[in-house]
């Protein structure tokens, strides 16, 4: 079965009881979409990065296909930012960024050797617009 992993924004004033219940639907839904598990990367301040370049390093040494989060507001409230940020995840990595509820065919891990960022592009010949978010 193929990896996942969480990633979560967490505020300082965030109930823990709150925060045990995304972890467990993160959890939950990877299982339902065939995936074990892996674990979770939390980020507590606003503007910081550190968890999620974790995640991308832990990706890379893992080859794990999937990142969980529970809307893409954890990977960035501003538009702009999320875009960039995902585009990174895929371009560094290829690994696919699920949200909560999202009907993904996560069945087979993606074809090894190509990377699907946001815009539709692929790598090799990675689609401009992410290409020129990230340089």
């Amino acid at each position: 079965m193929p990896l996942a992993y969480g990633y979560l924004r967490v505020p300082a004033d965030a109930p823990d009881h709150q925060v045990k219940a995304l972890e467990d639907q993160l959890m939950d839904y990877a299982d339902q979409q065939g995936c074990t598990f892996a674990g979770f990367y939390f980020e507590f301040n606003g503007g910081m990065t550190t968890a999620i370049d974790d995640l991308i390093e832990e990706l890379r040494r893992t080859r794990a296909p999937y990142v969980i989060v529970p809307s893409l507001r954890h990977v960035a409230y501003n538009r702009l930012l999320q875009e960039i940020r995902l585009c990174r995840l895929e371009f560094e990595t290829g690994a696919q960024v699920l949200t909560l509820g999202e009907k993904s065919p996560v069945i087979a891990p993606p074809a090894t050797g190509v990377r699907i960022c946001p815009h539709g592009g692929t790598e090799p010949g990675f689609d401009d617009a992410c290409s020129d978010l990230l340089n």
